[in-house]
């Protein structure tokens, strides 16, 4: 599942406070743009570029992925328990987590899939739902998109793939590590996890790490 092609997009007429300001929709389809462009130019199929390629991919994806949002809404109440440094610590090691793993494994997988654009629902002026298929394997994949407008610019901070929320779903293990270990100890279990997936990296991935990546949602723990 990952990125690619065109877009219908709704702009609701009658909401004028959204009129001056850059639509969510057209966030994600610059994303999309961006990304599918990066995958598919042929400098990244020499020999030794695809961390140069998984570094251009992630700053595309950075510039439209509010991680403190997400990790906050992850975390929950024991976002409480962590002292600002530590939030964030926690914030760019997650990130750099979805760089390692998600990242490689678009570059790895993707087969020139398409992304239509659906359409969006503007749930309030600061929060947005985009609406995508994904057309793998000859099937259309739903995903949801939400996202949170931060001044005049709009960021996802959430996916919903099948009706599995990434914020949920790393929510409840952020949780679960919680109840026994401190902010500290999940943040030095965050940097083993990224460490035992960039070793292999460091020497492209071996036939045994590839099957091990192919899990879509990954458990954290």
């Amino acid at each position: 599942m990952k990125k690619a092609l065109v877009a219908v997009v709704i702009i609701i007429a009658g909401l004028s406070t959204f009129a001056y300001a850059e639509q969510p929709i057209d966030v994600i389809q610059e994303l999309i743009d961006q990304g599918t462009h990066i995958l598919k130019d042929p400098i990244y199929k020499v020999a030794g570029q695809k961390e140069i390629q998984r570094q251009k991919l992630s700053e595309v994806v950075n510039q439209n992925v509010d991680y403190k949002e997400f990790c906050r809404r992850a975390l929950a109440n024991n976002w409480l328990k962590f002292k600002p440094q530590q939030i964030d610590e926690f914030t760019n090691l997650f990130s750099k987590f979805v760089t390692v793993f998600y990242l490689t494994l678009l570059q790895e997988k993707y087969n020139n899939e398409k992304v239509i654009l659906i359409g969006q629902n503007l749930i309030s002026d600061s929060i947005a739902v985009v609406r995508v298929n994904v057309l793998w394997k000859n099937l259309e994949v739903p995903v949801e998109i939400k996202m949170i407008r931060r001044v005049d610019s709009w960021k996802a901070y959430d996916i919903i793939i099948l009706g599995i929320s990434a914020v949920r779903f790393y929510g409840n293990q952020f949780q679960a590590v919680l109840r026994k270990e401190t902010p500290a100890q999940i943040i030095d279990r965050l940097k083993i996890k990224i460490r035992t997936i960039e070793e292999p990296l460091q020497t492209s991935f071996s036939k045994k790490s590839q099957m091990n990546s192919v899990i879509f949602w990954k458990q954290f723990s």
